[in-house]
């Protein structure tokens, strides 16, 4: 099945006019490749990331952010355990087609496993590093004047992190490419935290679980949470645990007969018939991750599988949940499928001491890794995403998310002195803000169906957007930039109302469609007004702004302001070279398209992505001017991580 964005009329005309990248409106390159990694995605920095001007008058004053840590290894000794022990078994059988196939399969899986220990599971990896350190450097530019007048005036910036290690490693080495592109002038200015994250440079992080990990009631740090937290937490886990329309939707999707071909497919290649058809039929042929392979009480400890030469005092994620089971040959499959896609956030660590191949595997068997793609995304979409219509429970959770977001606004724009606020958390975390906010591609939910019966009665390629590649790729971001105007509203009589523009992965889009601009095509929105239609606050206030003339701030990496009116599309385009050499190659890009026949999130939940391409064609054919400046960033390719 194809994964590709047809685009029609004007907003084709527009984008191809505009010479914008095709990587704003396809789901994500590595589709385009057939690479097909889900929420493994590497992240890309945009190759021409364009700014819209505010509206006259409107200086920046703050900026905030939450995104997803960076590319990581695996999370825990699991996938790589189970099938070194199916494979201990195949060897004993013969089930390999050859000895060079066993040769190779038994070299990758342990090279792997070497490579985890090494890095330590579930950590930051070199890639992770640069993307952040990137992503930390382009927020300053983008808002240089911003941070610039902050330094001088005595404001602080406040760092915060889920409490998971290789979220705070994300945000460490964002601040150092922060701290590089402005030369250190907001190093020492940083709100001191309440619950620091760790020492040296995780001090200045504050560990901030409610907001950043709200979807457990077990904080990363072994604590727990207690009030409103732990209640939104329990009942989540408590609705995705117990909702019949989940597990069977789940159930429906894996047990489809493509699932079963797509893995004989796959696993031809490596195990001989006779062993795959052996896969599960017995307790010979499934495997436990313990260290007999048997399936043994989680009290048995002395069944406890560890990674070899790890050490579990400095690395606890490297003996496994002895739970995890290989007992069909989907589940064969899937576990070497997540080898695959994690090894392409490991490029760095795939190297001379413990070199790995696990794209050879799929080279031919694209089909494959689409399927498998669609069966992990269908996990996520259901439990963290969008999931069917008429609940809004897998989003909602994210509602104390949202609140910080504008609580720090408020306080901002009340004369407090935190000028931007960086937040580093999950795919858990960014998956249903995705969902709340109705970005594009988390708009539309699946049939309610307790008991599918077709493949169109349950979330599929066909018919939803949904892609955790593009969703949420490794270091997914969203971040918003508030500005604001000096004076009274003669409108209001009171002072003017902050405006926010949105980036998500970097990209500028327009807020869902139940959101309206401050002109028809903006992506500037009153704060009032996104109060209102993402969280249901009553405004009387009148969202949009009439502009008569004036120099409003264009937003550009060098503070430098030019006369714009509130809905015209005047950009300044930054232009960073790092993507193909730091960042995976791999684009991190947004579609927001639905399909007729299925729900939207909400009402008026659509894509953003029309408005913004016709906003653009107007810009081209007379209603506005559309300026590109192009500005080179060095490539990050030789920035450490710290692991």
């Amino acid at each position: 099945m194809q994964n590709t964005r047809l685009l029609t009329g004007a907003c084709a005309a527009a984008l191809i006019v505009s010479g914008l990248a095709a990587s704003t409106i396809t789901t994500a390159q590595a589709s385009e490749r057939n690479t097909y990694y889900s929420s493994k995605q590497p992240y890309t920095a945009p190759g021409s990331t364009a700014y819209s001007a505010a509206p006259a008058g409107y200086q920046p004053i703050y900026s905030e952010s939450v995104a997803r840590h960076g590319s990581r290894g695996l999370s825990s000794y699991k996938y790589d355990a189970l099938l070194l022990k199916m494979a201990e078994t195949a060897s004993a059988e013969n089930g390999f087609v050859s000895e060079a196939a066993k040769d190779s399969f038994l070299s990758n899986v342990n090279a792997i496993i070497a490579a985890n220990v090494d890095n330590g599971y579930g950590m930051l990896t070199g890639q992770g590093a640069d993307q952040h350190y990137g992503i930390g450097e382009r927020a300053y530019e983008r808002n240089k004047s911003l941070f610039d007048k902050a330094a001088s005036e005595g404001d602080k910036i406040a760092y915060q992190t889920s409490g998971e290690a290789r979220a705070t490693e994300s945000g460490e080495n964002f601040v150092k490419g922060f701290n590089t592109a402005s030369k250190g002038i907001l190093a020492t200015d940083t709100v001191s935290p309440l619950n620091a994250a760790g020492s040296g440079a995780a001090a200045i992080f504050d560990k901030t679980p409610d907001t950043l990990y709200f979807h457990k009631s077990a904080n990363p740090d072994g604590t727990q949470k207690s009030g409103k937290a732990a209640e939104v937490a329990d009942a989540y886990q408590d609705f995705v645990d117990n909702s019949t329309t989940i597990a069977n939707a789940e159930d429906y999707i894996e047990g489809l007969p493509r699932s079963q071909s797509a893995a004989t497919d796959l696993l031809s290649g490596i195990f001989t018939a006779d062993f795959i058809s052996s896969i599960g039929t017995d307790s010979d042929h499934r495997w436990y991750n313990t260290t007999d392979g048997k399936k043994h009480d989680k009290s048995e400890t002395q069944y406890l599988n560890c990674a070899a030469n790890a050490d579990p005092q400095q690395d606890e994620d490297a003996c496994g949940d002895m739970g995890k089971s290989i007992k069909t040959s989907v589940d064969a499959a899937m576990d070497l499928y997540n080898l695959y896609i994690i090894a392409a956030d490991m490029t760095n660590e795939n190297n001379s001491a413990h070199s790995f191949d696990f794209d050879s595997y799929f080279e031919g068997h694209e089909a494959d890794a689409e399927w498998f793609a669609y069966i992990l995304d269908s996990e996520d979409f259901y439990e963290k995403g969008p999931s069917y219509s008429g609940q809004n429970e897998t989003y909602s959770i994210a509602q104390s998310l949202l609140d910080d977001f504008f609580t720090s606004i408020d306080k901002r724009a009340s004369g407090g002195g935190t000028v931007a606020t960086f937040r580093f958390a999950h795919a858990e975390t960014i998956m249903p803000f995705a969902a709340l906010l109705k970005l594009p591609g988390s708009t539309t939910q699946a049939p309610a169906v307790e008991q599918p019966q077709s493949e169109d009665q349950v979330f599929n390629y066909a018919n939803n957007p949904w892609r955790g590649e593009s969703v949420t790729p490794m270091a997914a971001n969203v971040q918003w930039d508030v500005y604001s105007k000096s004076g009274t509203d003669p409108k209001t009589s009171q002072a003017y109302t902050p405006i926010v523009r949105m980036l998500y992965n970097e990209q500028e889009i327009q807020f869902n469609a139940s959101c309206k601009p401050v002109a028809s095509g903006s992506t500037w929105y009153k704060e009032s007004e996104l109060k209102r239609c993402l969280s249901g606050i009553a405004t009387s206030e009148d969202p949009t702004i009439v502009q008569t003339s004036g120099s409003g701030n264009s937003g550009t990496t060098n503070g430098s302001s030019s006369s714009a009116q509130a809905g015209d599309r005047t950009k300044s385009t930054a232009s960073a070279t790092d993507a193909a050499s730091s960042d995976g190659g791999k684009a991190s890009s947004q579609a927001g398209n639905t399909s007729a026949g299925t729900d939207s999130l909400a009402e008026t939940g659509t894509s953003t992505l029309l408005p913004f391409s016709l906003a653009l064609l107007l810009s081209l054919t007379g209603a506005g001017v559309l300026i590109l400046i192009s500005k080179r960033h060095q490539e990050e390719g030789g920035h450490p991580g710290s692991h």
